[in-house]
C-alpha cells in the first residue's frame, strides 16, 4: 500500500432509514424480515459488506470530534451534556462512585403457565433467570439459567455495583425455536419490534435459537449485559457502547460449570458461529478496517448489520485490556445515562493527547487480528524518542512482548550498523524453545522464521501515528548495515504471533551505532 494513501482509511457511509429500532443485542433492533416461525434457526449469516470507497481522512483536530462531519446538529433535550446530566442527579463526572438511577426492578411479567405449558414450552429456572423455551432437553439448554446467575457477580464487579444491590434481580428470558408457539402463549407482545436474533426490554429478553451452544450462551450473555446496565446504570450509552460492551460480556469461555467473560477467543473451534474475528479480518483484507473516530460515529442505525457488532466488540476489546486505556474506558460506566454523542466526545477528550498513540495501536492490533490476539502483551509503551548518541547505544528487547520503542531516532539518509545477540525462549511445551536473533526455521512465523528480530523505523508524526511500517516490518536477525531512507524512531519485537507472547521469556540486546559518511 503507497505510504500517501492513509491505512484503511474507509469512511462509514451514514444512512437516514425510517427503521423502528431499540438497540439491545445481535441484530435486535432490525427491520430485517422475521425468521421463518416454524423450527427454522437463525443463522448468522449477515449481510453482504458494504463496498465503500476507501476515503484519506485527515487526523481529527484538538476537541473537535463531532456526530458527523461538517455537521454540528442542534442541540435540544435529548442532547443534553453530560454535565447537565450529573447535576441534575446530584453526581459527579470521572472519580465519582457509578450512578445507579434506575427504579426499582422492573415488575416480572405475568405468565398464564397453563397457557405455557398448553402451547409446549417448558420452564427452567435459576436465581436471577426463568426461562421460558420449546427446546427439547439437553445439556446445554438446561444449563443456561447456571450460565446467567455465574455472570451477574462478573457483571456486579465490573460495573462498581454493590452485590446486595443485585442479588434479588431477575429476568425473564425467551429461547423460541418456533415462534408461533409463543405467540400462541402470549408471550411475544403486539409492541415488541421484529429483530433478528435478540432482544431485551425491562425484565424480558428474548432469543431465537442459535446454531452452536457457544452462540446460544454469547446471545444470553450480551442481552444479559443490555439488562443490567439498564436496570443498575441507567443506560447503556451510545450504540458503539453499548454492543460493543454486550459483545466483551458475550464472548465467555464456560468450562467444567465455570464462567470467564470478557475472554478473547482462542480458537475458532471455542466460539462457534460467532465471527466477530472473521468480520475484521475479511474488511481489513479488502481495505475496508474502520477506525476508531468511525466506530464512535455508529448510529442507531449501524447495527441492522452484523458487521458493526464485530468493529464495536474490537473497540472494546482493545480498550478494556489494554494497560494505558484500560481505566478510562471503564470509567464509562458512570455515564451509561447518556446515549447521546456527547458520550463519546468525553471518551475522544479523555485520550486526547494520547490520540497518535492509540491510532498507531489500533492499526496493528486490526491488521493482526486472530484468535488469542494479547492485546496487553501487544501493547506499546510510549518512550521518549531522542537523537541517538554519537558513541551509538545498546538497547534491550523483551521476547514477551509486542513492538518496543528503541527510544532512538535514526536519521534519514544515514548508514547504522545493527548488532544483535541474545539467547531467549519462545515456548515452553513440551520443553524450552532457545531462541537466537537469527530465529528458528522450524517454524515459521508470516513467511518468516519464529523468533528473528524485527525492525522497523516509525514517523510518529504520521497519519495514524506511522503504524504502516509495523504491519510490514523488515528483519534483522543477527544484524548488519541498513541505510535508512525516512527519519523515524526505532522499534523493535521479535517475530512471533500476538497469540503466542505468554510463553516466552528473556531479552535480547541491539548495538545501534551510525556508521560515518562515506
Amino acid at each position: 500500500m503507497p505510504s500517501s494513501q492513509k491505512l484503511l482509511a474507509a469512511r462509514w457511509c451514514w444512512v437516514v432509514m425510517p427503521v423502528l429500532v431499540v438497540m439491545a443485542a445481535i441484530g435486535c433492533g432490525g427491520s430485517q424480515p422475521q425468521p421463518k416461525q416454524t423450527g427454522d434457526r437463525v443463522a448468522e449469516t449477515g449481510s453482504a459488506v458494504k463496498k465503500e470507497q476507501a476515503s484519506s481522512e485527515a487526523a481529527i483536530p484538538t476537541r473537535s470530534f463531532s456526530v458527523r462531519p461538517d455537521e454540528s446538529p442542534a442541540r435540544g433535550p435529548q442532547d443534553r451534556s453530560l454535565d447537565d446530566l450529573f447535576e441534575q442527579a446530584g453526581s459527579k463526572p470521572f472519580g465519582a462512585a457509578p450512578i445507579i438511577l434506575s427504579a426499582d426492578n422492573p415488575t416480572l411479567p405475568r405468565i398464564d403457565e397453563e397457557r405455557v405449558a398448553a402451547a409446549g414450552i417448558r420452564k427452567l429456572t435459576g436465581k436471577h433467570l426463568t426461562i421460558y423455551t420449546d427446546l427439547p432437553e439437553a445439556p446445554a439448554i438446561e444449563e443456561l439459567p447456571g450460565v446467567f446467575d455465574a455472570a451477574v457477580p462478573q457483571w456486579s464487579e465490573y460495573f462498581g455495583v454493590d452485590a446486595g444491590l443485585a442479588e434479588s434481580w431477575r429476568q425473564v428470558g425467551y429461547l423460541m425455536q418456533d415462534k408461533s408457539r409463543f405467540v400462541t402463549a402470549g408471550l411475544m407482545p403486539n409492541d415488541l419490534p421484529q429483530f433478528l436474533h435478540g432482544f431485551q426490554r425491562g425484565a424480558e429478553l428474548w432469543l431465537y435459537e442459535q446454531p452452536s451452544d457457544y452462540y446460544r450462551r454469547h446471545l444470553l450473555l450480551h442481552e444479559g449485559t443490555h439488562g443490567f446496565m439498564k436496570r443498575f446504570l441507567g443506560g447503556a450509552g451510545p450504540p458503539w457502547y453499548m454492543e460493543g460492551t454486550a459483545e466483551l460480556f458475550g464472548t465467555h469461555r464456560w468450562q467444567n460449570k465455570q464462567l470467564t467473560l470478557r475472554w478473547f477467543p482462542e480458537d475458532k473451534e471455542l466460539t462457534s458461529h460467532w465471527g466477530r474475528i472473521k468480520v475484521v479480518q475479511d474488511e481489513v483484507r479488502a481495505g475496508a478496517g474502520r477506525e476508531i473516530e468511525n466506530i464512535l460515529r455508529f448510529d442507531k442505525t449501524a447495527h441492522l448489520q452484523v458487521e458493526p457488532y464485530a468493529w464495536c466488540w474490537a473497540a472494546a476489546a482493545f480498550f478494556d485490556s489494554h494497560p494505558a486505556y484500560r481505566d478510562r474506558f471503564r470509567e464509562l460506566r458512570k455515564f451509561a445515562p447518556d446515549d447521546t454523542f456527547t458520550f463519546s466526545q468525553r471518551f475522544y477528550d479523555s485520550l486526547q493527547d494520547d490520540w497518535p498513540s492509540v491510532a498507531r495501536q489500533w492499526h496493528v492490533y486490526i491488521a493482526n487480528m486472530d484468535y488469542g490476539y494479547d492485546v496487553a502483551r501487544e501493547a506499546i509503551d510510549p518512550k521518549l524518542a531522542v537523537d541517538l548518541p554519537a558513541a551509538g547505544a545498546t538497547v534491550m528487547i523483551a521476547a514477551d512482548r509486542g513492538w518496543q520503542s528503541s527510544g532512538y531516532r535514526l536519521a534519514s539518509g544515514a548508514m547504522y550498523k545493527l548488532e544483535a545477540t541474545g539467547r531467549y525462549q519462545l515456548a515452553d511445551q513440551p520443553k524450552i524453545w532457545w531462541c537466537e536473533p537469527n530465529g528458528v526455521t522450524i517454524r515459521y512465523h508470516k513467511g518468516l522464521p519464529l523468533g528473528i528480530l524485527l525492525g522497523a523505523i516509525v514517523d510518529e508524526t504520521a497519519p495514524a501515528g506511522g503504524a504502516i511500517p509495523l504491519i510490514t516490518p523488515k528483519a534483522i536477525g543477527l544484524g548488519g548495515e541498513y541505510p535508512i531512507e525516512d527519519a523515524g524512531t526505532l522499534y523493535l519485537r521479535i517475530n512471533d504471533s500476538p497469540a503466542e507472547l505468554e510463553d516466552n521469556a528473556g531479552t535480547l540486546e541491539l548495538r545501534i551505532t551510525k556508521l560515518p559518511a562515506s
